[in-house]
């Protein structure tokens, strides 16, 4: 079995910021530069989920620490989950949250992880699809139809 700190809680909080521009609603992507997960593609601000923290405690903590924006838990809206099966032995969840309510700037605060940071019209995501992470790309596709579940590999 896999050992790694982030699979000892399989989860992690997701969160797909957006606004609203005169072209209509935007969504914060961060592209991940050379990671050990999700290497060189588009992702939304997410983090896994550490003992003792609610999904949406690890949101908060993440819009912070990730791109320096404060959000409240209770501007937090669940959207939906994914049940990924890594391997044979390791399950794992990601939970979707949306909100268009942050105080601050959104800036990069991990160079090591992000080198880039952009607003995207949700209407041009679709042609985005091989630059995005898979899971992501559904979940932001699915963020107006209602609550989504879905899984993966099983």
């Amino acid at each position: 079995m896999n050992t790694e700190k982030h699979y000892t809680n399989p989860s992690a909080g997701i969160l797909i910021l957006t606004r609203m521009s005169d072209k209509g609603k935007q969504i914060l992507l961060q592209h991940r530069g050379d990671t050990k997960m999700l290497p060189n593609v588009w992702d939304c601000i997410s983090g896994h989920v550490e003992r003792g923290e609610s999904v949406r405690q690890t949101i908060v903590r993440e819009a912070m620490e990730e791109i320096d924006i404060s959000i409240s838990e209770d501007d937090l809206t669940f959207v939906g989950i994914t049940h990924l099966r890594l391997d044979e032995e390791i399950s794992y969840y990601n939970f979707f949250f949306t909100s268009d309510t942050y105080q601050g700037t959104p800036k990069i605060l991990e160079p090591s992880k992000h080198d880039d940071l952009a607003w995207f019209d949700l209407t041009d995501l679709p042609q985005m699809a091989d630059q995005i992470a898979e899971n992501r790309l559904e979940a932001i596709m699915q963020l107006e139809s209602g609550i989504f579940y879905n899984d993966v590999n099983f």
